[in-house]
């Protein structure tokens, strides 16, 4: 029963994700007394065909920018700098300081519009999350834990794959998690440089003063993102309950 609440939220919101990609013609019945699609913008694309335009641009992206981000914390942790973390983690982060439409405008001259600077942009945004977590996860390892390694004769390189590395993986998971959720709000403006995804539907809702267009293009991207959010932090948890939450106490 345990096992069943823990993934009930995402599979909910999972199915409710499914039933408005296919069904949304239910919602805007039920929202018809307060609001009327103006039709001002012709709809050439189904909810179903934005999905996928959707979904391939946030994980053409996040899958490369998670390896990168994952390669490059085992790195630093394994060059035990601290001076090269902090300039590491300062790098990781520019990304994030530049708005999101910024950030594609910038990209906008050099690489053209469409799919490029968008994948760009989201690449540059899925590194952070998952590189501070790896990191952090890593280095939180319990002194005891560490020392216990190497009284087992591990070396450095055998202590963080064994040892640190099993430590660190909710850590982990929860950094993917927020990058996740950040790509998958974030490609939502990649619609205004011509990348398609549910933005395209918000943004023609937006110039038409369509609040049921904005709505259709908004409502799935919400479902979609607690659906990842939810499914991640049950991986989470599973992960903490495995390795033990309670921690060693150094000495």
């Amino acid at each position: 029963m345990k096992r069943i609440a823990r993934w009930l939220p995402a599979l909910l919101l999972g199915g409710a994700f499914v039933a408005c990609l296919f069904r949304f013609d239910l919602v805007e019945t039920l929202l018809a007394p307060l609001a009327r699609r103006k039709a001002v913008f012709a709809e050439r694309e189904s909810l179903v065909v934005l999905a996928g335009q959707h979904l391939f641009l946030v994980a053409t992206t996040s899958i490369p920018a998670f390896a990168a981000a994952f390669a490059l914390a085992l790195a630093t942790a394994g060059a035990g700098s601290a001076a090269a973390r902090a300039l590491l983690l300062d790098a990781a982060a520019i990304g994030e300081t530049v708005p999101t439409v910024a950030l594609m405008a910038l990209l906008v001259p050099g690489l053209g519009y469409g799919f490029p600077p968008v994948a760009a942009a989201l690449f540059l945004y899925g590194l952070l999350p998952v590189f501070r977590n790896t990191l952090s996860g890593i280095q939180s390892t319990p002194r005891a834990i560490v020392d216990a390694a190497a009284g087992c004769g591990m070396t450095e390189s055998q202590a963080l794959w064994r040892v640190r590395l099993p430590w660190a993986w909710p850590l982990v998971i929860q950094g993917i998690r927020v990058s996740l959720v950040i790509n998958l709000a974030a490609a939502t403006v990649g619609a205004v440089v011509g990348a398609g995804g549910f933005g395209s539907l918000i943004v023609s809702g937006i110039r038409s003063f369509d609040p049921i267009l904005i709505l259709k293009g908004s409502l799935p991207v919400a479902l979609l993102a607690l659906c990842v959010d939810s499914a991640l932090r049950a991986v989470e948890r599973l992960l903490d309950e495995r390795r033990g939450i309670a921690a060693v106490p150094s000495r």
